[in-house]
């Protein structure tokens, strides 16, 4: 597999496949103009497919997945003492798709994250002291 260069958090994966989010526009413009496939967690899998429900949308998820058009990166066991490390950092803030992504972000140090969490992501640091290349509204 190529170096990824767009890591997906699960604000614009549900805005993108979600007409009635409120950042379906946004991602969609991103998803248009962004290479992939993009890379992405089980945890953030498992956060879209809650808020996406049943139906349609979350179909279209797993067709994604299927098509190669995500790619979807085991963490665990291997990764689980950095992403445990990461949450009690930021305990009360981070979960754990968060810190998924930002391990992520960690092990593919050249890929942006593609978040629409711009608040969080431009707070919490990637190896303890480094900002994280994100692309957020």
């Amino acid at each position: 597999m190529a170096a990824p260069r767009v890591i997906l958090d699960t604000g614009p994966l549900v805005g993108f496949l979600d007409v009635s989010d409120q950042w379906h526009d946004w991602s969609l413009a991103r998803f248009g103009e962004l290479p992939s496939p993009m890379l992405t967690c089980e945890a953030v899998i498992s956060e879209a497919t809650y808020l996406l429900g049943s139906g349609p949308a979350a179909d279209r998820l797993f067709e994604m997945i299927q098509l190669g058009a995500l790619n979807v990166a085991p963490l665990f066991p291997h990764e689980a003492p950095q992403i445990r490390a990461f949450m009690a950092r930021y305990a009360g803030r981070a979960q754990l798709a968060d810190a998924c992504v930002v391990r992520l972000s960690e092990l593919h140090p050249r890929a942006q994250v593609l978040t629409s969490d711009g608040a969080d992501f431009r707070i919490y640091r990637r190896n303890r002291n480094e900002r994280i290349p994100i692309i957020a509204p």
